[in-house]
Parts: structure tokens; sequence; C-alpha cells
């Protein structure tokens, strides 16, 4: 009879392992799709961290990585065009339509063309390739980087010869500058 028990103990012991090692096997199945592709990298964004996916399938496996983080890198761009947009918008809103319109048409058209300068910072922080071939990246930027990095935009316009000094435009520069931290949620941000 015991050794019936013990049998029949190992024999359910060994069906509960097997189990457990199919879930694992399944768990680390290298050709499952990662969350972050499926949400574009949106299922990883952080309060301090911003991220972007890219993807492309070339001749071969390095061209694709190249091409798929120039990808994200444009997705990131295209973020921050829309995050100075937005930034425009609450600045416009606190301090009214005409409160030195000239700081906010300076800052827009510069921010837009450094976009890719603000770049510089990101990094990848994974890679999945697809069973196709296809390379999946993402790409990550901290926000603060970003953040700063407008601030210091708005300090290079206005101190730019051709912006009219004066006290109405250090309170532009104060109230852009706290636009873009109510934006990014940053406290204070690094001068």
């Amino acid at each position: 009879m015991k050794k019936a028990l013990f049998i029949i103990s190992m024999v359910a012991l060994l069906v509960f392992a097997s189990c457990a090692s199919t879930e694992t096997a399944e768990a680390a199945d290298p050709n499952a799709m990662p969350e972050w592709v499926m949400t574009l990298g949106e299922s990883e964004n952080t309060q301090d961290m911003h991220y972007s996916v890219g993807a492309a399938k070339m001749s071969n496996q390095m061209n694709s990585l190249k091409r798929a983080q120039a990808e994200a890198r444009n997705a990131m761009a295209e973020w921050i065009n829309v995050s100075v947009e937005e930034i425009i918008m609450t600045y416009t809103n606190d301090a009214g339509s005409d409160a030195n319109r000239q700081a906010m048409d300076a800052f827009e058209t510069l921010s837009k063309q450094e976009a890719n300068a603000i770049l510089s910072g990101s990094s990848q922080a994974a890679m999945w390739i697809a069973p196709d071939g296809t390379v999946y990246v993402l790409m990550g930027i901290p926000v603060e980087n970003v953040a700063s990095q407008m601030a210091g935009y708005v300090d290079e316009v206005t101190s730019n010869e051709t912006f009219v000094k004066n006290e109405a435009a250090a309170e532009a520069n104060n109230m852009m500058r706290n636009a873009i931290n109510t934006y990014f949620g940053v406290n204070g941000v690094a001068e």
C-alpha cells in the first residue's frame, strides 16, 4: 500500500512539474510579441521617461536595426513637436493671446528645428526580432532632458539680439518656462 501511494505521489509530482515547465517555456517564448510592440511603447511611458517604437525589415539585420532606430526617433520627434504645440497653447491660455507673441513664435520655430538635437539623449531600451525578420526597437528619452533643453531654447530665444529685451520679455520667459514645467510635470527644470 505504501509503495502504491509513493508511486501515485511521484506520478502526480511529475505531472505537476511538467505542467509548470510548459508554462515557463511558453512565457519565455522568444517569438511572443512583447507588449511594448503592440502598444507602440505607450505601455512603457512613465513620468520620467518617454518611449517610442520603430520597426523595419531591410536586406539584413543591421540595416533593419538602424532603420527601426530612426523610425523610433522620428516618432519621438513627432511627440516633441506635439508637445511644443501643447506648451504654446498652455502658455497662450495662461498669458493671453497678446502676451509677447514674439517669444511664442520664436520658441515654436526654434524648438521644432532643434527636435533632432533634443533626441541626442535617446537610447535603445529593448529590441525584438519577429519571426518574419522584422526588427522592433524601443527607444527611450528622459522627459527631464526634453524639458530642460526646451527651457534652454526659451533662454536662447530671449537672449537673441532681435528679441525686444524688457520687463515683458522677462515675464514671457518665466511664463514659457512654467508652461514647459507644467506640461512635462517637472517641478524645476535644471538650468
